[in-house]
């Protein structure tokens, strides 16, 4: 079975793009509530 490269980095690009996304977003969300809580 041939494994289609292209269908392999838009699924790949899906599954990275919407993570890395939240991920950023939580870490400066909990990077505010941090910097908050201390001053």
């Amino acid at each position: 079975m041939e494994v289609n490269i292209l269908a392999f980095i838009a699924t790949a690009l899906f599954i990275l793009i919407p993570t890395a996304f939240l991920l950023i977003l939580y870490v400066q969300t909990a990077f505010l509530l941090i910097l908050l809580f201390l001053f």
